[in-house]
Parts: C-alpha cells; structure tokens; sequence
C-alpha cells in the first residue's frame, strides 16, 4: 500500500505553483499524488493542457512521485440527462491519464433526475461506464465510481453490485472512501471485504458528526479508526494508493505534515507499512 497526496484544493483551487506543491508533498515524505482531471472551473479534460501535463510529469518523475490518480468532479448522470451539456469525458481523461503515467481515473456518480425515467438513466450510466473501461484497459488505465452516496444511483452497496454486474468490465472498479461511508452509516471493513477485488484506489479524509450534517477534518483528527482499516486493506493484500485528500480551508503546510504523521502512526499501529 502507498501513500499519497490530492492536489486539487491547493494547486487547482488555490492556485498554488505546481511545483512549489509538489516539492512539499515529496518532502513531508508521500510517494504520490492524485490530481484533478480538469483544469480552473471546466469539466473538460483539454483544460488541462499538455503544457500543464508535461510540467506535472516532468516534476513528478524528479521528485519521485507517483502519479496514482486523476480525479474528475462532474456528476456523470448530470451530464446524461441535459442535452446541452457534453457528457462526461472519460475517454479524454483516461488519455490524460495516460499522458501523466497514472493508472486509475475516478468519476461522480450523480443521482436521478426528474423527467428522466430512472431505469433510463441507470442504462445510460452503464453504456457511458462501459464504454470507458473498455476504452481504459486497452490503455492500462482503470476507471472507478467514487464510492457510494444518498443521493446517488448508487446508493448503497446492493446498488454497487448491480453496478458492477451491469457494466460487466473487470476494469472498472470503486474508490475506497472510509469517511464517506461512515457517514453513511456504513462500516468500511466489511465493505472493504465485499469489494476487495474492485478496490483500486482509495481517499483518506476525515470528520466529526454524520450525514447529511458533519464537519471535514485533517485526517487523524476526526472520528475515523483509520489503524482498523489499514489492517483489513492489509489482509486482503490490497497494495495499491490511498490519498490524502484535505480542502481548501486547510493549511497545507500543516495539511501535509500533520496527516503524514497521523496515517504513518495508524499504518504502525495496524502493523502496516507503507511502500515507496
């Protein structure tokens, strides 16, 4: 297992330099990254150009960092349902992707719309996965739903298996997110046992209090038994990335070090270590 990373609030949010973020992260002591799929407020994957792209590889790849993940932010049913609207890129992601060397590509799911009948939108999500987990394995590349959500079609875990069963594509998988499953009110362990084999990324955060009404946290300092998760990733040989992710409300000096340290302590005290 390795720890990494998310950019996204600092280097796209707050506009911080690429490089200035990247040379703290790898200081702090990550192997790793994440980063966003897009560039500013589109959704289109272009925005992130391929000057942005190799200046992101190119400092990564001096500063030994893996790039694991390349994380979008447009709910895919949104862009389903509305005719004006382009849907989701997630060839183009998938290709950025490629361009940067990360291996997975995380999407919002998005829930029901009025107007739209529900098991035709649930097609239509299907078709629009399918389509790019075909397209990413040619690429080595795998696509993965961020989780399960309330709102979302796939609302639970019997909506994840049927999910899964439909699109019918072993590239397509789930990112793991213990925060948001607790808040749900759903134990990440047993989930973690039952999507083992579909786990193929995960994001570490935090918080106090539960949904719909809870507040986010630097990692390790929230409710989160992050010890008790890292062991059960641990024995279902899980040896892939789980990121760091913090908002922009967060310091990020601070963000770095203190959730280095915190994940380091909880890795040690499930008797995990993580890999470079």
């Amino acid at each position: 297992m390795r720890l990494s990373f998310y950019t996204y609030s600092y280097t796209d949010r707050l506009e911080m330099p690429i490089e200035l973020c990247l040379k703290r992260i790898a200081k702090a002591g990550y192997s790793g990254i994440d980063v966003s799929g897009t560039n500013g407020r589109s959704a289109d994957p272009l925005s992130f150009d391929q000057e942005r792209r190799k200046l992101t590889r190119r400092i990564a790849e001096d500063l030994d960092l893996h790039v694991e993940a390349i994380i979008t932010h447009a709910q895919l049913t949104d862009t389903l349902v509305d005719p004006a609207r382009k849907p989701l890129d997630l060839k183009g992601s998938i290709d950025l992707a490629q361009d940067l060397g990360g291996s997975v590509v995380t999407f919002h799911m998005g829930g029901y719309h009025d107007g739209t009948p529900r098991d035709v939108l649930w097609k239509r999500a299907v078709a629009a996965i399918a389509e790019a987990a075909d397209y990413g394995m040619a690429r080595h590349v795998a696509i993965a739903v961020d989780g399960i959500w309330p709102v979302w079609i796939d609302d639970s875990e019997a909506a994840l298996a049927r999910l899964f069963g439909d699109v019918g594509s072993a590239n397509f998988g789930v990112n793991f997110d213990p925060c948001y499953l607790t808040l749900m009110g759903v134990d990440p362990v047993p989930f973690a046992r039952r999507f083992h084999d579909r786990i193929v990324h995960g994001h570490l955060k935090d918080h106090e209090g539960k949904y719909p009404k809870w507040t986010h946290l630097l990692p390790g300092r929230g409710e989160m038994d992050y010890a008790r998760i890292f062991r059960a990733l641990a024995d279902l040989t899980f040896s892939d990335s789980v990121a760091v992710e913090c908002f922009t409300d967060m310091k990020f000096e601070e963000a770095c070090d203190i959730c280095f340290v915190a994940m380091q302590n909880a890795a040690r005290a499930g008797k995990v270590a993580f890999s470079s």
